[in-house]
């Protein structure tokens, strides 16, 4: 059964990328009969703002069964510098967030706060992707952020609209 409500169709394709990016290939390959489970949680803070005069996207991912991730790009695509890079060390320490990544040579500061916030909100997210079938259920909760991002002896404002924290049961069958 899939369901989609207007919360959960924003973070489909998080969500996606959540189930399958780093998560394919941790446990032994499931077979038919053998669906593997795993509880997964985390935050996922994506932002937007502008630096120098030109956009800045950033994203920070946590998850507690892969490393995190961190993803700084700024500029548009005709003169884009950025990058990103994995790590073990969690971005969110209680409220408090700091990332920190080479951009252009130079050290770019995504940090401030993030408190949660709301109601929780129920997840359910079923598809099929590199012969498995990944049901995620579970729950979400929004954060509300006070970030900034630091580059290039500039500071400035960013807008992390689709911030939230994630507790989930992915489970994966073969389909093959």
């Amino acid at each position: 059964m899939r369901t989609t409500s207007p919360v959960t169709g924003l973070i489909t394709g998080v969500l996606a990328v959540v189930a399958t990016s780093g998560l394919v290939g941790l446990a032994a390959p499931a077979t038919a009969s053998e669906p593997t489970t795993t509880r997964e949680r985390g935050i996922v803070i994506e932002c937007t703002g502008a630096i120098k005069g030109r956009d800045v996207y950033t994203s920070l991912y946590e998850n507690d069964t892969v490393r995190n991730t961190i993803q700084i790009l700024i500029g548009d695509d005709g003169h884009q510098v950025g990058g990103s890079r994995d790590t073990d060390r969690d971005f969110r320490d209680g409220r408090q967030v700091r990332g920190v990544l080479k951009v252009a040579g130079r050290r770019a500061v995504v940090e401030g706060t993030a408190r949660k916030v709301g109601e929780r909100i129920a997840v359910h997210e079923e598809h099929d992707d590199a012969g498995q079938h990944i049901t995620v259920d579970g729950f979400h909760k929004r954060l509300n952020t006070d970030l900034t991002l630091t580059w290039k002896g500039a500071t400035a404002p960013l807008t992390c609209d689709n911030a939230f924290v994630y507790d989930l049961q992915v489970t994966k069958e073969s389909t093959v």
